[in-house]
């Protein structure tokens, strides 16, 4: 690994990790437990689209070391297993989702198009990684009578990181880009 892309790496997990710090740190959303939009996952899902140097293996990378630090800013311990369980779910469910659509030309070999679709199915494979560690941990399968409300979060809030990272694609400046890619 070079030392640019050493550097990018901890600069992306530093990033996410303080999204999803911040996250858990704003007042909830809705008043029911366990629904967060999942800010950090814009930064794996730009990760899985930038392309150039940058491959599945180092968005995985960085979602665990982004949960890893974001347990470390927020003392809640209990969450490294939830987060990282539901992140590398997350994570291989966007690699595969990524991989569903043709590539193309330009600056991001991915479309961005899909970014959004492919937010959504991160964020549901994250629900059933932490419905999978609940089971394991609480042992019963009653914590399951919980997932459909939390399925219909991870939709709106898949839907919402995945246009987020859409816009930073578009908004970011090609040479930007580029250099991130190298």
């Amino acid at each position: 690994m070079s030392t640019k892309k050493l550097a990018l790496s901890a600069l992306f997990i530093c990033f996410a990790a303080a999204l999803s710090a911040l996250e858990t740190m704003l007042p909830p959303i809705v008043p029911i437990e366990g629904i967060r939009v999942g800010l950090g996952n814009i930064v794996t899902l730009f990760v899985l689209y930038i392309g150039g140097v940058w491959n599945g293996a180092d968005a995985f990378i960085v979602t665990i070391l982004r949960c890893l630090l974001a347990v470390l800013i927020t003392g809640s311990p209990s969450r490294a297993l939830y987060g990282i369980s539901g992140g590398v779910l997350a994570c291989a469910a966007m690699l595969a989702a990524r991989g569903l659509f043709p590539k193309k030309d330009g600056v991001i070999p991915y479309d961005e198009r899909f970014l959004p679709f492919t937010g959504v199915c991160g964020a549901i494979f994250h629900i059933a990684g932490q419905m999978l560690t609940a089971v394991l941990l609480f042992g019963t399968k009653y914590v399951l009578a919980y997932t459909p409300i939390l399925i219909t979060s991870a939709v709106i809030g898949g839907a919402f990181t995945g246009l987020c990272a859409m816009l930073l694609f578009r908004k970011l400046p090609k040479k930007l880009l580029n250099g991130i890619q190298k």
